[in-house]
């Protein structure tokens, strides 16, 4: 990943919106980044349906959205990082696409929701729009902003893009511990059960997967070396879904790296599946690559 220096953030003036905005800010000061922070106001078809209500209240309630946004990100102001703020009419999704596509963004800050229906009405719906759409990497915030990243888990799955996880870690989490890590599994292991495999033969297949993992761990891990990167490595036997969350906790991680989809529709829909639970449920902040 490039060095951050335009961050983009979004705020719905939620607990976690505002602490989107709150880690934006920290990521710009210590990058001495640009940040743009918008807020999605409703169409005048949308607001009059909800208030009934004419052009002078909506023109108030706007302005009470700026007033609101840029008290928001005044802290800004003492520390080095150059902010704008702007109410942008239109759904969240369209808003930060738009911004997105005229600000051109190294990441997107947003936050998650409460669990729960709710929150997999929000993530189900505005969050995973602007995956989908997004050209750079999305930050999804859980927690409330107290500190720059110190305990960071990169999941991998060992091919070649797992390079961007690794390089979008480095970047967000400068001064944190970088735990990569990699679940694997032996192939078709439950069908395996099935055909009354012995316990050992299935032993041995796991070990060979084991094998293999380490030492393409190891080419990976190596190309970072001369970067003075400090990177601890995991390979765990399992689902990844299981691994994660069990490690994330082992380590009390304060944010998970892992990729967004890996590009055809079915291994999108399969990978999507891992950063879409991650997005919902982890214990942490998420960034999604």
């Amino acid at each position: 990943m490039k060095p951050i220096k335009r961050i983009l953030a979004a705020t719905d003036f939620s607990p976690l919106g505002n602490a989107a905005v709150e880690r934006a800010i920290m990521l710009a000061e210590r990058e001495k980044a640009k940040l743009h922070a918008v807020h999605a106001f409703p169409k005048l078809g949308a607001l009059n349906a909800i208030l009934a209500t004419g052009e002078g209240l909506r023109a108030q309630l706007r302005a009470v959205a700026q007033e609101n946004l840029d008290e928001l990100t005044r802290q800004a102001a003492a520390g080095a990082a150059k902010i704008s703020a702007e109410v942008l009419e239109g759904s969240a999704a369209e808003v930060i696409s738009r911004a997105a596509g005229d600000f051109a963004p190294d990441i997107i800050v947003i936050g998650a929701h409460a669990k729960g229906a709710v929150q997999q009405f929000f993530l189900g719906g505005t969050a995973s729009r602007i995956l989908e759409r997004a050209t750079c990497p999305v930050l999804v915030v859980r927690q409330p902003t107290q500190a720059d990243y110190a305990r960071v888990l990169a999941a991998v799955d060992l091919e070649s893009d797992s390079t961007r996880v690794i390089d979008n870690a480095l970047a967000t989490a400068r001064h944190g511990q970088i735990t990569v890590a990699h679940a694997y599994q032996s192939p078709f292991d439950s069908r395996l059960h099935y055909r009354a495999i012995s316990a050992e033969q299935l032993e041995h297949l796991a070990e060979n997967e084991a094998t293999k993992a380490q030492s393409r761990m190891v080419e990976l891990i190596a190309a970072y070396e001369q970067t003075g990167a400090s990177l601890q490595v995991r390979v765990i036997r399992g689902h990844p879904n299981p691994v994660l969350f069990d490690l994330a906790a082992e380590m009390n991680a304060d944010l998970i790296v892992a990729l967004r989809h890996k590009g055809s529709r079915f291994e999108e829909t399969i990978m999507g599946s891992i950063a879409r639970l991650l997005a919902y449920y982890a214990p942490c902040d998420v960034l999604l690559a």
